[in-house]
């Protein structure tokens, strides 16, 4: 599922804003930015977003505006500094003395970074303000999907029930076909013989368990639109299912009106299919 969200978060002199993005994707993938050079956080927020979510591509990026970083006096290269300062002017006959600001303008006073468990409140604050948006805004999308999958399923279920009313029909179909054929050609056939073809033809062409097997998976399906806990996999696997007892019916079918039963059943799995690969 879809979805981005941004937050900022204050700390005293530290700052600092979240950026989250979330497109689709079978499974759960997670890529932090920022945060090379303080892994111990980019681990802690990796754990984090795979608590949050399940599926989907997680782009997670840091920006730290202020704070990050602080300045911190380094000693020993202020004493070699002032040491070289004083040797050139006494080299070069100077009449100024080192001073103070030429000090800071060579440099000393280094970027100290901060231990990273300092920085982990603002930043959990920034992330944990991201993911909220991010999960708002895949709900308002998981609501959509659910009445698109809604109208689905009932438009597969109608299909089904056009199945199951053309399904019986067909024998006697065949029955009269063969009849007509007889009756064209002028022959005599054992009735018995007959009746054993057709047998054998209405074993072959049995669909019934296909229909019930979708008519459970279906079934199944509709009580996952109201779930609370993640269910696209599952959705996934049904609509998996679905799809192979719909080939299976399309093979077995014998008559126009219930292969073209079965090619709307085909369809409506395939769009359903589609559909609950953006379920988390």
């Amino acid at each position: 599922m879809t979805g981005f969200g941004r937050a900022r978060a204050t700390h005293g002199d530290r700052s600092v804003q979240v950026d989250l993005r979330s497109v689709n994707h079978r499974f759960l993938e997670v890529r932090v930015r920022g945060l090379a050079d303080l892994p111990l956080l980019a681990q802690r927020c990796e754990e984090r977003l795979r608590e949050a979510f399940v599926r989907g591509s997680l782009d997670l990026f840091v920006r730290w505006e202020t704070g990050s970083r602080s300045k911190r006096l380094g000693l020993d290269a202020a004493r070699q500094y002032l040491d070289d300062l004083t040797q050139l002017q006494t080299q070069l006959g100077l009449s100024d003395a080192p001073r103070l600001d030429h000090l800071v303008a060579l440099g000393v006073f280094a970027e100290a970074a901060p231990e990273e468990e300092e920085l982990w409140p603002v930043l959990a604050e920034g992330l944990e303000g991201a993911i909220g948006a991010v999960t708002t805004a895949r709900s308002a999308e998981g609501s959509a999907l659910r009445t698109v999958l809604a109208r689905e399923v009932e438009l597969l279920r109608k299909a089904i029930g056009d199945a199951e009313r053309l399904a019986p029909r067909a024998l006697d179909d065949a029955r009269a076909r063969i009849s007509s054929r007889i009756e064209e050609l002028k022959v005599d056939v054992d009735p018995a013989r007959i009746a054993t073809e057709l047998v054998l033809w209405a074993e072959r062409s049995d669909v019934q368990e296909e229909l019930d097997r979708l008519h459970s998976h279906v079934v199944r399906f509709a009580q996952l639109l109201d779930a609370t806990e993640p269910v696209g996999r599952e959705m996934e696997f049904l609509a998996q299912e679905m799809g192979r007892e719909a080939g299976t019916l399309s093979a077995k079918a014998r008559s126009a009106s219930l292969a073209q039963a079965a090619g709307v059943i085909r369809l409506a799995v395939d769009r359903i299919r589609e559909q609950a690969r953006n379920v988390e």
